[in-house]
């Protein structure tokens, strides 16, 4: 069945230069459109399943482009489709259904206007392939041991870096928290790119076994690579169970982390592996919710262990032995149960659930226990808790939220009550995926925050499938094929986000196992089928950049933040693993029946809207009870546009958020749509400062909740910044122990810039108990370097004080990219201090305020067809130009342009303008402005402007 769209995408950059989407869609550029990208799965594709690619260009198409699909150099598909989805997120993007192409082959690729696509491979079952890798990856993140001896020559089809091969590491793990007793805690999976081992993510363990429980019997699942005749999926699931045991074995019950990552360098050069020497690293962060999950994943590795002992799937001479270690896991499951269940008041701890409390991973071990024991109170327990469990939208990544798997485990034996909440949580649970995916042409879950989007995406990806398993609703198998593609390239960035697959995978990976990730020479690292997190919602070191953002960053140029995009963990991986064991096993299934979910699109605000204030969301629906997110307030409705609103003041600026809509079908079920937007800034002026770090988790460094760095020591020394609290106020100690009254101490916020145009101020309030201390303050952009506190260091006062230094008297420096740095030096050898309760920059009041008048726009009827004009005029006696003149639609801000760019005369008025296309509904805008050193001036509301 080919799959028809009905939604509406607009957003992104226009040829008005507007910010991106929201009630204003732009005239398309007047230029031939250039192609920036022929996407599609990087993986390849199953021969009977579905087959799209995405054509990302900066503006429509010409009519006839050309579109075939080529084997070598042999056209194979001499003409396809260009199907028009829009404007989706800045880009004009078409998509591309090949899916007759069933020819099996490993040199295809698809070619619009001669711009081919990566290559690419069609198998009978091209998922099969890469079930090496997904074992593979656990292996290569298993702690002491050399991995090198537990991988051998040629394990997966993608090989390793040969850097990624590490040593027995810390083979000195445990000590107690104050350091006086060793634990056995060798053992384990690190979680990440570093080298921590949390309570919250031992249910990963789980979905290993899980994964061999109910694919088991697929030949190309029950793979041995390692030829020691087990089954691979059963020897990792009883790798990372042992470490549950020793952990047992340790604490009768309780959980703890295992902490510590050091520099970038491989594990067993962290430490030095000796027991009881002070570089032992420590138990932290006890938790109840690690036993819960802990209880859970002894449980299903027992079953396992038991199912490939009854398939005779373990050699002869070992089988006494498995026997007792299935024995013993199931004894641990129950000891870690036991105590979970009596300690419930008892901290959750890191990475731990949040919907429902230890409830959601109890839930989980109750399951697999009474699966494995055949025990009713375990059943009876968990069947209580999902009657109580009520659905709401969360980001569902598996260690927030272990209730889809815990239910579609437990649905085969559940009473017939249970099986009747099971499938109504999980088919709402499949509403808000195949329509949130159905946002975008890309098949991807509608998440975008400041961690990337793909593990909230593999795991609905991967409890889409097990929907599909027990139900088999078409539709899930559909989306779960088109979100595979997008983790493996079909997106706008053409990139393969699992690292080793495809021609352009991700090459950077945030991991401690590349040793050369902070040298500039240095070209990456394969780790085979890791997944990256992927995509924000904005660049973690550009507040301004567009929504969504990826790119594949290295270390050394984004040492602060690059774990946001590019970091893999064993959690992260665990939805992709499921859905690859689980589509092998499901071969060549029917995935192309069902009914669309009914259109519902949000028009305004959209993906990379600027908004202020009250703002208007628009959503396009016939559907019925359309509702605002997240408390789902009742929207008004008129001709089929439903209208609600909320208020961005007091959010922080360039805070990224997302609204939600839904509306509900005939048949009872629910349909969502999304957008995102970010909370503008204020417009310079003396009244709003603009606070980068006010060292309490607040302003644009801020917020992100890090300390700066103590990037280099001159002339020897030491440095380092730490964030307290000090005279009741928070803020950044910044000290320094110097070698000699040479030294200089260097503090940075990361590499980390900020747009201060329109500012004139940089203003520090901070205080120094030390009298030799002396501080030099510089500004950079891009091209000049500037000591905004003068040519000799300045000394601090031991009071609070604040210190403004005027950036106009640097008339090279630019502004909107303004980097800091703050040097520390000492006028003899002893150590200094330099408090910082804040930072920000300023404006000073002067002159009169500027007016604007003569307010009007395109009258008449308007429909969407229709070019919309906002005027206004400017004027300031004082002559200051404005900094902006800015249009605020609905709440979305826009930045209008003279009419006469030739006209520097603002004393007598200066028109300002902007056109573009207005979505359905009743709007209401106003024009705002500023000359930076008087109040903002904003024009009266109008309102009741009709599109029809």
């Amino acid at each position: 069945m080919t799959r028809r769209r009905a939604r509406i995408w607009i957003g992104g950059a226009t040829s008005l230069a507007l910010a991106a989407g929201g009630a204003f869609v732009a005239a398309s550029p007047a230029l031939a459109a250039t192609i920036t990208q022929v996407a599609v799965s990087q993986a390849g594709y199953s021969a009977s399943g579905l087959k799209v690619g995405s054509v990302v260009a900066d503006g429509p198409l010409a009519p006839g482009t050309s579109c075939r699909v080529l084997e070598g150099s042999t056209v194979v598909v001499p003409s396809c489709a260009l199907n028009d989805e829009g404007v989706v997120w800045g880009d004009r993007v078409y998509t591309v259904d090949f899916t007759a192409l069933d020819t099996v082959g490993t040199d295809y690729v698809l070619e619009v206007d001669g711009v081919a696509s990566p290559h690419f491979q069609i198998q009978d079952n091209v998922w099969a392939g890469y079930l090496d890798e997904m074992t593979a990856f656990y292996r290569l993140q298993r702690s002491g041991v050399a991995t090198a001896d537990v991988y051998p020559s040629g394990y997966s089809s993608i090989a390793p870096s040969a850097k990624a091969f590490h040593g027995p590491g810390h083979l000195d793990d445990a000590a107690s928290e104050d350091g006086t007793i060793h634990y056995d805690l060798t053992g384990g999976w690190y979680d990440a790119g570093d080298y921590g081992i949390y309570g919250g993510n031992q249910w990963v363990g789980g979905n290993i076994a899980v994964s061999y429980l109910r694919y088991g019997d697929t030949p190309a699942v029950s793979f041995d690579n390692d030829s020691n005749g087990v089954p691979d999926l059963v020897d990792e699931a009883r790798f990372g169970s042992e470490y549950l045991l020793r952990m047992l074995d340790a604490f009768d019950g309780g959980f703890w982390d295992v902490k510590g990552s050091g520099s970038f360098q491989h594990p067993d050069k962290h430490t030095d592996g000796i027991v009881g020497t002070k570089d032992d690293r420590r138990i932290s962060g006890y938790g109840v919710g690690g036993s819960a999950k802990a209880a859970g994943t002894l449980a299903a590795t027992a079953r396992a262990v038991e199912k490939a002992l009854d398939d005779g799937a373990i050699p002869a001479a070992a089988v006494t032995e498995w026997e007792a270690f299935a024995a013993r896991s199931r004894a641990g499951a129950e000891a870690f149960y036991t105590y979970a269940d009596t300690h419930r008041s008892d901290p959750l701890g890191g990475y731990s659930t949040t919907r429902g409390g230890l409830d959601n991973s109890l839930l989980f071990a109750e399951v697999e226990l009474h699966l494995l024991t055949g025990d009713a109170g375990y059943k009876d327990s968990a069947e209580a808790t999902i009657a109580a469990t009520d659905f709401t939208i969360l980001s569902n990544t598996n260690y927030w939220d272990l209730a889809p798997l815990s239910m579609a485990e437990l649905y085969p034996a559940a009473s017939p009550t249970a099986q009747a909440q099971i499938q109504s949580y999980l088919k709402k649970q499949l509403d808000y995926f195949l329509t949130s995916t159905d946002d975008t042409p890309y098949g991807v879950v509608d998440q975008f925050k400041n961690f990337g989007v793909n593990e909230p995406h593999v795991s609905y990806v991967a409890d889409a499938l097990r929907y599909y398993e027990l139900f088999g609703d078409e539709r899930a198998l559909e989306a779960v094929q088109r979100g595979l593609y997008w983790v493996f390239g079909n997106n706008p960035w053409g990139t393969s986000w699992v690292s080793g697959v495809g021609e352009k995978s991700t090459k950077f990976l945030h991991t401690r196992l590349d040793e050369d990730a902070q040298n500039q020479a240095g070209t990456g690292i394969v780790i085979p089928g890791a997944l990256v997190s992927g995509p924000n919602a904005k660049d973690p070191l550009d507040v301004k950049s567009g929504s969504p953002w990826y790119a594949d960053r290295p270390v050394w140029q984004d040492s602060g933040q690059q774990w946001r995009y590019n970091e893999y963990s064993v959690s992260i991986q665990t939805g992709l693993f499921s859905a690859l064991f689980g589509l092998t096993a499901v071969g060549d299934a029917p995935w192309d029946g069902g009914t669309d979910p009914a259109p519902l699109a949000v028009t305004s605000p959209q993906t990379g809207d600027y908004v202020t204030g009250d703002v208007t969301v628009f959503a396009d629906s016939d559907l019925s009870g359309l509702a605002l997110g997240p408390n789902w307030a009742p929207m008004a409705t008129s001709a089929g546009v439903a209208t609600g609103s909320f208020n961005v003041n007091g959010v922080a600026p360039y805070t990224n958020a997302r609204v939600d809509v839904r509306g509900t079908q005939a048949d009872g079920s629910q349909v969502y749509s999304s957008a995102h937007y970010t909370v503008a800034p204020p417009l310079p002026n003396p009244g709003s400062p603009l606070l980068y770090d006010g060292f309490g988790k607040d302003g644009l460094f801020g917020v992100q909740g890090y300390a700066w760095a103590n990037w280099y020591n001159n002339h020897a020394g030491v440095g380092s910044v730490t964030n307290t609290t000090v005279d009741g106020r928070t803020v950044g100690r910044f000290f320094q122990n110097p070698a000699t009254s040479a030294s200089q101490a260097k503090f940075q916020p990361w590499h980390h810039s900020v747009d201060a145009s329109g500012y004139r101020y940089l203003t520090v309030t901070m205080r120094s108990p030390s009298p030799n201390l002396r501080l030099r303050i510089e500004v950079s952009d891009a091209d000049s370097n500037h000591r905004v506190t003068g040519t000799a260091p300045i000394a601090v006062s031991n009071g609070w004080n604040t210190y403004s230094f005027d950036l106009a008297a640097f008339p090279g420096l630019d502004r909107s990219q303004a980097k800091m740095v703050f040097w520390l030096q000492q006028t003899a050898d002893t150590d200094g201090e330099l408090l910082v309760d804040e930072v920000s920059f300023t404006n000073q009041a002067s002159g009169t305020a500027p007016t604007l008048t003569a307010i009007s726009h395109t009258g008449g009827s308007l429909t969407t067809d229709d070019d919309v004009t906002v005027q206004a005029t400017y004027t300031d006696a004082n002559g200051e130009a404005p900094h902006k003149v800015q249009l605020v639609l609905d709440g979305v801000v826009r930045d209008m342009t003279a009419v006469d760019s030739s006209d520097t005369d603002v004393s007598d008025g200066k028109v300002y303008s902007l056109t573009g296309k207005w979505v359905k509904g009743a709007h209401s805008y106003f024009v705002r402005t500023t000359d930076t050193t008087s109040e903002v001036v904003s024009s009266p509301p109008t309102t009741g402007v009709v599109v029809q």
